[in-house]
């Protein structure tokens, strides 16, 4: 298995209202995620798949982007809540008490939250009522079937997540999560593409990665 990777997750001076745009200044001071590697550990991404991701923080919320390669099959869902991971999504998973909370969008604009009170608990529809309140969220293009490169920004409320784990790292706060992307194939199977290595599920705690949030 891979070492737990960790992430320096810096400060942004400033609350950034997703609009999709991941070339903004503030994205660009970001520490950017590159070494992504299919689940089971199956090797990196192919050069032509790739997967690229940022974090950024302050007191009000914890900011996700992404870019990503196009998707493999074309992309229905539009709806809110829905299993988008059927197809393609971009995910975040944040490790809390002995559950986790699930963030997933896709690139049409559809997001998909979850909040699972237990890492075993599987029944994603039983929790798919949940909200992440005050939470915001856009792609870049937004697109009819998602066969374009695509990028997506997510911010999210700390206040949306209370039950979120805190740990110290270096005598900083620190996080477990996991960043990732969840995508179909022409076969009838899943390019499952992790940052930390998940052996079968994007929500296994021993495999989520370190996340420093720096002062």
């Amino acid at each position: 298995m891979r070492p737990t990777p960790t992430y320096a997750c810096h400060r942004t001076p400033e609350s950034l209202e997703p609009c999709g745009e991941t070339g903004r200044p503030a994205w660009q001071r970001a520490e950017r995620l590159t070494a992504f590697h299919l689940a089971g550990g199956e090797g990196a991404l192919a050069s032509g798949r790739y997967l690229r991701a940022a974090l950024l923080w302050d007191d009000e919320a914890l900011y996700a982007a992404w870019e990503s390669a196009p998707s493999l099959v074309p992309v229905t869902r539009a709806e809110r809540d829905a299993d988008l991971w059927t197809e393609c999504a971009v995910e975040l998973f944040l490790a809390a008490g002995e559950g986790y909370y699930e963030i997933e969008v896709n690139p049409r604009g559809a997001v998909l939250d979850l909040h699972f009170p237990s890492e075993d608990e599987d029944d994603w529809l039983k929790h798919r009522s949940w909200d992440a309140q005050g939470m915001a969220w856009a792609v870049s293009p937004e697109s009819e079937d998602g066969l374009q490169p695509w990028a997506a920004e997510l911010r999210l409320p700390w206040s949306a997540v209370p039950e979120v784990s805190r740990a110290e790292a270096d005598g900083q706060v620190a996080l477990r999560a996991q960043i990732c992307r969840s995508q179909a194939d022409l076969e009838g199977g899943f390019e499952l593409s992790a940052w930390g290595p998940v052996v079968s599920a994007f929500c296994e705690r021993q495999a989520m990665g370190v996340v420093v949030l720096q002062p």
